[in-house]
């Protein structure tokens, strides 16, 4: 069978951020966490388009009304191609049984950075049955060599990047080099997606991703970036970076975006080239990166600024210099404190991360770093759970310490994290993640503050939105 049409989709098993290989949250459990477009499936898709291929984007959990088995049997393609997360795998796989149910002889390719590191004994239960292919790595660099090997029937092993099953046992090909040039690839086929549905939470209005660079040099034991993008930071030019952008607006009318990098003030030079782009082009649009705390200079942000950015995200983890040299942070309190006021001091809006629940963590670990998140300008926060993932340090230390004797499949960081710590269980590590959000989120100062920056109704019924979930997720949700 001859591969002509592929069926790229996140499968309609929750809200849950796929494809962004680091961060695979479960949105619904999330404070702040908004989805964000299927970027994954449209650079694989314009991949495809460009070897002949007809491809077709669905995101189930998205769009609502849309139906897997109609579209599979509307549509008739030859291939499935499924975003997988570590939390969500073995229902994901489901859909699998389902299509070869409508038709037997349609090809299953499962992509994720779940595949990197998951040792191949833990695809030996049946679900996996259902699952002809796994790619693992930059899948857009592989999805076009894999379709061409089957249609010319040539011998798979010798694609990179692969899973699949030979003699009744599961192997992997050799790892597919990183996408050096990032200019080469072509754009995400937005013209596939449904880009009114993914939304900036703060103000409304369509928000699409735009990948700048790949990659990170820090070492924090808890991340899989190293693993899925590589040590070495790999830029977009300034002039490929803001092409996509005017791309978004002109086609699309899209004029909000998120700047997706592992890190992106990394180089202040690049940063600079790239919000000069956008100055001399003159577009009037408005954007949010993350950041680490280090490096990360006031010149960088100030060009941010000028060129449209109102917020900076960023991974500060814990208010314990104890527990950051721990994790390999490769940064300190004092560095955290200077560079949220950094933010604020050149008008910048401040969103930061925590983590709770290292294995070395007692209450008062924890407890420090709520009351550091209150002690610090963020405007927004988030609390995530520490959580293992195959092929991390952090797997390593907490198998090291006995915490875990199972699969780490099925969890998530929000709502059911995989492991407490030597000292706090699971449920403990939840409780205290509902007391950090409530303690942040419903002091007097902040809601006073908050309720005087709304500049419009929108505004106001999308931050109305989030606190009432917030208040679902926090106080009336019960396990």
């Amino acid at each position: 069978m001859k591969i002509r049409k592929v069926l790229l989709f996140n499968p309609p098993v929750g809200l849950y951020q796929r494809g962004e290989e680091r961060c695979q949250a479960d949105i619904e459990g999330s404070a702040t966490v908004s989805i964000r477009p299927p970027n994954n499936l449209g650079y694989m898709a314009s991949v495809l388009r460009l070897i002949g291929i007809t491809p077709l984007i669905r995101d189930y959990p998205v769009e609502k009304d849309k139906d897997f088995i109609t579209d599979l049997k509307a549509f008739n393609p030859d291939m499935l191609i499924m975003s997988i997360t570590t939390a969500t795998i073995e229902k994901d796989l489901e859909y699998f049984k389902i299509a070869k149910d409508v038709k037997k002889d349609i090809i299953t390719v499962a992509e994720g950075a779940h595949f990197i590191t998951a040792p191949l004994s833990s695809f030996n239960k049946e679900v996996y049955n259902f699952m002809d292919f796994a790619i693992y790595g930059e899948s857009e660099g592989i999805v076009d060599k894999l379709v061409d090997a089957l249609n010319n029937n040539l011998n798979v092993s010798y694609v990179k990047g692969l899973i699949f099953k030979e003699n009744n046992r599961w192997i992997k090909t050799p790892p597919s080099p990183f996408i050096e040039d990032l200019d080469s690839l072509p754009f995400p086929a937005r013209d596939l997606m449904r880009n009114e549905l993914y939304i900036n939470p703060d103000t409304g209005n369509p928000i699409a991703t735009i990948q700048t660079s790949r990659g990170c040099p820090a070492k924090c034991i808890y991340c899989l970036t190293p693993i899925v993008s590589g040590s070495k930071v790999r830029k977009r030019s300034a002039k490929n970076i803001v092409d996509e952008i005017e791309e978004c607006i002109n086609k699309y009318n899209i004029k909000e975006f998120f700047f997706r990098a592992d890190t992106f003030t990394i180089d202040n030079e690049w940063v600079v080239s790239v919000c000069k782009e956008i100055i001399k082009r003159d577009l009037k649009i408005s954007w949010v990166a993350n950041s680490r705390v280090k490096p990360l200079s006031e010149d960088a942000l100030l060009w941010m600024k000028k060129a449209g950015c109102y917020l900076v995200a960023f991974g500060i983890e814990s208010g314990s210099n104890r527990s950051l040299k721990l994790m390999k942070k490769g940064a300190t309190v004092s560095d955290a404190i200077r560079a949220v006021n950094m933010a604020k001091r050149v008008g910048l809006k401040t969103y930061c991360f925590f983590m709770l629940g290292f294995p070395w963590e007692k209450r008062e670990d924890i407890e420090e770093t709520i009351r550091f998140s209150k002690k610090i300008p963020c405007d927004f926060a988030e609390f995530h759970i520490a959580t293992p993932y195959y092929g991390t340090e952090l797997f390593e230390m907490v198998k090291n310490e006995g915490l875990i004797d199972k699969e780490i499949v099925g969890y998530n960081y929000f709502t059911n994290p995989a492991v407490g710590t030597k000292y706090l269980s699971r449920d403990e590590l939840i409780h205290l993640r509902r007391k950090a959000l409530l303690s942040f989120y419903l002091r007097p100062n902040y809601i006073l503050k908050t309720f005087l920056s709304i500049s419009s109704e929108k505004k106001f019924a999308n931050y109305l939105r989030y606190g009432l979930k917030l208040i679902k997720n926090t106080i009336f949700k019960t396990r």
